[in-house]
């Protein structure tokens, strides 16, 4: 009877012993992000019968569990890929924003009009060759501010494609370190151990991915841990992983723009772009801030600097240059080819090739460059007077040229600020409202496996009376054995 109550007591005071061990491992990583708390679970010993009596025998651990809830851990990583897409779509249109920036310098809509104001002076001097200087130099900043927003986009541009470069890098970390977690786990639980603290580290690892796009984690039908890229395919399978890479690439339509585009594959296959199935997640922001809300505004930019090319050209074309033309007399008709330069036809703004990159490609035309002179203001050849061709391109400021005719210059260009700053302040407000989703889903996890250190101390007291009153039972149950002993000699 006593070697049975001190195979009690020993199952006892080795469950507290368990115990206080789980909690002080609880209160040690009370600030441990990422640890979930750890509890013992218990069962009864197995019964024995003695006559008409079941015994007890004790108490069995079954298992050290973790808190932890899989819907509320997926909860979590979702709202951690939206909430991450919102912030750095907000960060990248911010940068998108900079660039119309009109606080520290004329901006773009300022500078046109002061072009088409020097155009309406010349329009009332157009002998003045001092005035036809300011007309260049005006031009000429035009040119140089569609050059400076084309540089801006094209920085902007770059810094995405290199933040993405990173985050591929880390991406390949983190699933290298998914997949040796995911060996380490097996061979933990293959022997009968627990490995919680393992699993921690393999949520924050995936936790770590879900800040960079939708992750989906489950078991095979062959037990192993597998991790998927939304919409994409398998990123880790147990303790193998397929690495990301980033590469450039120049589109068949792009075959003229000799620009890179920069795109992710999986490294085993290298010819499939999988960058446009990246929906959410910081990749999944940079990605849609690069391909649409910073290429839409090259665009436009693009297509007011083609347009104001085009249309200041057809205008310049039909007007003579400021210098004498030689006149047939016998039919009364100009004679350009005997003039001393370029007399009519002449072209204000180099002719663009096409839309793309024709905010790049602005250039004043070289008979601009070389002599004012070549600045047409009139209709007629030797007719100093003549200010039609002037007033014509003054005019082109208030006329809806853009758009297939629907919209002027500086409703184009404003539209286009406007639309930055209206996506700007949607994803700000997508933001706030991802935050707090974010926020709520942190609380619920926090309160299924965060640790509560007046809990713990709690615990821990109530573990060491447990040890106290099982070492107890071994004392009783050694002085009753010692007694029985005692009794036999």
């Amino acid at each position: 009877m006593s070697a049975d109550l001190l195979s009690i007591g020993k199952s006892g005071l080795f469950t507290a012993k368990k115990s206080m061990e789980t909690t002080s491992h609880n209160i040690s990583n009370a600030n441990t992000e990422g640890f979930s708390r750890q509890e013992v679970r218990t069962k009864t010993g197995i019964t024995l019968n003695e006559g008409p009596y079941v015994m007890g025998t004790g108490v069995d651990i079954q298992s050290i569990k973790r808190g932890h809830d899989e819907l509320v851990e997926k909860k979590l990583n979702s709202s951690i890929s939206a909430h991450n897409f919102n912030e750095e779509r907000s960060t990248q249109l911010g940068h998108i924003e900079e660039i119309f920036n009109e606080v520290n310098s004329e901006g773009m809509n300022k500078v046109l009009n002061r072009f088409f104001n020097t155009f309406r002076e010349l329009s009332n001097r157009p002998e003045d060759e001092t005035v036809r200087g300011l007309v260049r130099e005006n031009a000429k900043i035009v040119v140089s501010d569609f050059h400076r927003i084309q540089k801006d986009i094209d920085q902007t541009r770059n810094g995405i494609n290199k933040k993405i470069t990173l985050i591929v890098d880390d991406i390949n970390h983190i699933a290298k370190n998914i997949s040796k977690l995911n060996r380490e786990i097996a061979a933990n639980e293959v022997g009968g151990a627990e490995a919680n603290d393992l699993r921690d580290q393999r949520d924050g690892a995936l936790r770590q991915l879900a800040e960079h796009f939708p992750v989906q984690a489950y078991y095979d039908e062959q037990n192993r841990f597998v991790v998927n890229v939304e919409g994409m395919g398998t990123l880790v399978t147990g303790d193998l992983e397929q690495q990301l890479m980033v590469g450039n690439r120049v589109a068949a339509e792009d075959s003229n723009d000799q620009k890179p585009h920069l795109e992710i594959y999986f490294k085993s296959r290298p010819g499939e772009a999988i960058s446009s199935r990246f929906r959410n997640g910081t990749l999944g922001a940079l990605l849609s801030s690069r391909n649409n809300d910073l290429q839409a505004v090259e665009d436009q930019l693009n297509e007011l600097a083609h347009g104001l090319a085009n249309a200041t050209n057809a205008i310049h074309r039909r007007g003579y240059a400021n210098r004498e033309v030689p006149i047939d007399q016998t039919t009364g008709t100009p004679m350009p080819g005997l003039a001393n330069g370029p007399v009519t036809g002449i072209d204000f703004f180099k002719p663009p090739t096409g839309l793309k990159r024709a905010a790049e490609y602005l250039q004043l035309s070289d008979a601009i460059n070389e002599d004012v002179n070549n600045i047409a203001t009139g209709l007629e050849a030797n007719a100093p007077g003549d200010n039609r061709v002037a007033i014509a391109i003054s005019r082109l400021q208030h006329e809806k040229v853009l758009g297939g005719g629907t919209t002027t210059f500086e409703e184009h260009y404003l539209k286009t600020v406007g639309n930055v700053g209206m996506q700007m302040a949607k994803a700000k407000i997508d933001t706030e409202q991802s935050g707090g989703i974010l926020a709520q889903a942190q609380s619920i996890k926090e309160r299924i496996s965060g640790v509560s250190l007046d809990e713990e101390s709690a615990n821990m007291i109530k573990y060491q009376n447990a040890y106290e009153a099982s070492a107890k039972v071994i004392k009783a149950s050694d002085e009753m054995f010692k007694a029985v002993l005692g009794l036999m000699s």
